[in-house]
């Protein structure tokens, strides 16, 4: 009899233990389940992706409003509307940031703190300003297409843009400055190679124009100091300023 009573008592103590270890596994078990939900929940799910690029608003906010004022006709080998530029603009206030392909576009850019530009399907599309005093610019956009370029340029002041001649931003001699003599055949070689130029707006002062496809120094030195005209902007006349030529080779 003792022995029955001393069997039940091991069966009950038996009973408790497991139970007991059941519980606190599934204690543990909810815990780590827990944690882990905790963690989930933890985990940033990134909005942007590859196909995105930063740009800070209130450090471009100039360059970025000026392009949602230009006007179509300076887009003429593709359109984006003024309604969609507003909208693009908005999208990078608010986030600062935006999609580096469009609708409208291939690929867009900031090439230069001063400069955007866009890849389109016939070519590429250039928007520069260069600064008189704030809230005063110059305004340059080159569409690049495959028979030369579209080049504009405008004053903005005060939220507003008056277009001009943009020769008017350079002296009287512009590309001339190039001829060493004013030979006929020298000026018509000038001339025959005017959609081979190229511009550089990457530089918030600085202006490159130059030709080296066409226009070579072993070839043309005996009509041309050089194939190159480096400019700077000066902002008390709202004019480039030549300060060098130089002959320059064509990138491979």
């Amino acid at each position: 009899m003792r022995n029955i009573i001393l069997l039940i008592l091991v069966t009950c103590f038996s009973l408790q233990s497991c139970q007991n270890g059941s519980e606190k596994k599934t204690t543990e078990t909810k815990l780590i389940t827990n944690s882990n939900k905790k963690d989930s929940l933890q985990v940033d799910t990134p909005i942007e992706s590859k196909d995105t690029l930063k740009i800070k608003y209130s450090e471009h906010k100039n360059l970025l409003d000026i392009l949602t004022k230009l006007p179509e006709h300076t887009m003429g080998s593709w359109k984006w509307s003024e309604s969609e530029r507003i909208q693009f603009v908005k999208f990078i206030q608010e986030n600062d940031f935006t999609f580096s392909a469009s609708p409208s576009f291939l690929k867009f850019s900031l090439i230069g703190a001063n400069s955007i530009g866009i890849q389109v399907v016939d070519g590429y599309w250039t928007l520069a300003i260069y600064k008189i005093k704030p809230t005063n610019y110059i305004v340059v956009t080159d569409d690049m297409v495959g028979d030369g370029n579209d080049i504009h340029a405008f004053e903005y002041k005060d939220g507003k843009l008056i277009e001009m001649d943009y020769t008017h931003l350079f002296d009287d001699m512009f590309l001339s400055h190039l001829l060493i003599y004013n030979k006929e055949d020298c000026e018509d070689l000038l001339e025959d190679n005017l959609i081979g130029f190229e511009y550089d707006f990457t530089h918030t002062t600085n202006l490159t124009i130059s030709n080296p496809h066409y226009l070579k120094e072993n070839e043309h030195q005996n009509c041309l100091k050089g194939n190159t005209l480096n400019y700077k902007f000066n902002p008390l006349t709202k004019k480039f300023d030549l300060k060098a030529i130089t002959w320059k080779k064509a990138e491979q």
